[in-house]
């Protein structure tokens, strides 16, 4: 039996980690699969913020540092979870270059791989003005950790990711890595004045989608078109080849 962690780690702020962390935590429980939520921002710790996902903070910085014990036991709630469970970890944006560098140092992943659990990471870049930084931090992940499956999720909230007239998957950072890349997933191009101020209203006020959808503080057609990009984000998990892989494992 096949226990899954999934860890959202971005350099950039506001390439969308907080949200790819909340979906999958919201679609994890949407499908009833047994899932545990950790948020180790320690600036904007958007995910333990809704009440609904359960995230349990934890404050890993000591200053610019890694407190080694407080990661000890980010380790031990997930070797401790349910058979086939899956946890989802936030990382923070400030202390990326530390936890890159503590999990990379300490062999955390390959520990975890070595107890046979599944490991992916997460990681969401963006088009627009913040394309290149968000590869840059895509770059050092692929640097850090050589042996572990990444998820790219494209963030188009912004423009496009593309970079030279050529989509990611033409750019010469999937082509080097694509034995590396489980699976591109997308947080697609929504109107900003109506579905994104819709989304950004819902995060702000610290709801899960289905929470927000049968919320009256939202208006009709907020919650209608809120319903649509939740009923979207679901069908794109529900055929995401990085968690088929899982589950056929899991069942094995």
């Amino acid at each position: 039996m096949v226990k899954t962690v999934h860890i959202v780690m971005q350099g950039k702020g506001g390439a969308g980690k907080s949200l790819t962390s909340s979906i999958l935590v919201q679609y994890f429980q949407h499908a009833d699969y047994n899932v545990q939520a950790i948020d180790l921002d320690p600036t904007t710790p958007t995910l333990s913020a809704i009440r609904a996902l359960k995230a349990v903070p934890i404050q890993i910085m000591d200053g610019d540092d890694i407190n080694p014990r407080l990661f000890d036991h980010v380790m031990t709630r997930i070797f401790e979870a349910p058979e086939t469970s899956h946890t989802v970890i936030d990382t923070g944006t400030s202390s990326f270059i530390a936890t890159c560098s503590y999990l990379a140092e300490n062999n955390a992943f390959e520990l975890l791989q070595e107890a046979d659990v599944r490991v992916f990471i997460h990681c969401p870049v963006c088009g627009g003005a913040a394309l290149d930084d968000t590869f840059n931090s895509l770059l050092a992940i692929f640097r850090h950790f050589p042996g572990v499956p990444l998820v790219v999720w494209l963030n188009e909230f912004f423009g496009p990711v593309t970079k030279n007239g050529q989509s990611f998957e033409e750019s010469n950072i999937y082509q080097d890595n694509a034995d590396r890349i489980a699976a591109v997933m997308s947080h697609p191009k929504v109107q900003a004045g109506t579905f994104g101020e819709d989304i950004r209203a819902m995060m702000g006020a610290k709801l899960t989608f289905e929470e927000a959808i049968g919320s009256n503080d939202f208006n009709v057609m907020a919650r209608q078109r809120l319903k649509i990009y939740w009923t979207k984000a679901i069908d794109r998990l529900d055929g995401a080849a990085f968690l088929e892989a899982a589950d056929l494992e899991a069942a094995e």
